[in-house]
């Protein structure tokens, strides 16, 4: 992957970080609602957390050569 396309990833992937960890659309999970025990809000946070952390090692462990 160019260098381009990585940072073209990356700039793609915060803004929707940035819109996934905003204040509204974090209300639309603020609910009353348990999941195996635990509340939907915060275990919609750190999923949503998580999966950033895994998006963006992926892209920056892609392989750099050419196919």
């Amino acid at each position: 992957m160019n260098q381009r396309l990585r940072s073209q990833r990356l700039l793609a992937l915060f803004a929707g970080g940035w819109l996934l960890l905003n204040f509204p659309l974090l209300t639309l999970w603020d609910r009353g609602v348990l999941v195996a025990g635990l509340p939907l809000l915060p275990l919609a946070l750190f999923a949503g957390w998580a999966a950033l952390i895994g998006a963006t090692a992926w892209i920056c462990e892609a392989d750099d050569t050419p196919d």
